[in-house]
């Protein structure tokens, strides 16, 4: 039992540390009409050697996106009132050298010739999130906020990369909610 702990303290010690793959540089939101919300977030992506790899031998790299309304409650946190997410696939096509950026839900596909472009696509693609939000529910005086995420899936990824990803940290994300104010 000691050994196998040992093994797994030198194996974190070693690993290179998390590099922020991606991080919510700036979110500000709309109002499309009386109850759509659209929240856009201001993405600062990239992706490191060993997920740029698996994407260039065929791994399909699966993104996801996260908006919350919340209230706050005093001491209690906050309170969930509405949530959206969007998924966002990434993948390389070898035989026409072209990366492939696919907004799941919608259907809505991309075509990138460098892995740049497809960056700069897949962050707009994630950065979109429309939120349905009941604004008569919405109660004067009250502190609302908007909370969002992105995260690599990393079950979607074969399960050695998933290993490598976690263990070592290859891809990392801006840590916990990156919130701003409704006002």
């Amino acid at each position: 039992m000691r050994g196998w702990l040992f093994g797994l303290l030198v194996l974190l010690l070693l690993a290179p540390s998390a590099t922020m793959a991606t991080e919510i540089r700036h979110a500000d939101y709309i109002w499309q009409d009386e109850n759509r919300l659209l929240v856009r977030l201001h993405l600062d992506m990239s992706l490191p050697d060993v997920l740029a790899d698996a994407l260039a031998n065929g791994v399909v790299v699966n993104f996801r996106s996260e908006v919350r309304l919340e209230r706050a409650r005093g001491i209690l946190g906050e309170r969930t009132l509405q949530s959206a997410s969007n998924a966002v696939r990434l993948e390389y096509y070898a035989l026409s050298r072209h990366y492939v950026v696919t907004d799941v839900e919608r259907q809505q596909m991309d075509f990138a010739p460098t892995v740049g472009d497809a960056l700069e696509m897949l962050a707009r693609r994630l950065g979109r999130v429309v939120l349905e939000v009941d604004r008569d529910a919405l109660r004067p005086g009250q502190d609302y906020t908007l909370a969002s995420r992105v995260q690599l899936d990393h079950t979607a990824l074969p399960l050695p990369l998933q290993w490598d990803a976690r263990l070592r940290g290859a891809y990392g994300t801006q840590l916990g909610w990156y919130r701003w104010s409704l006002e």
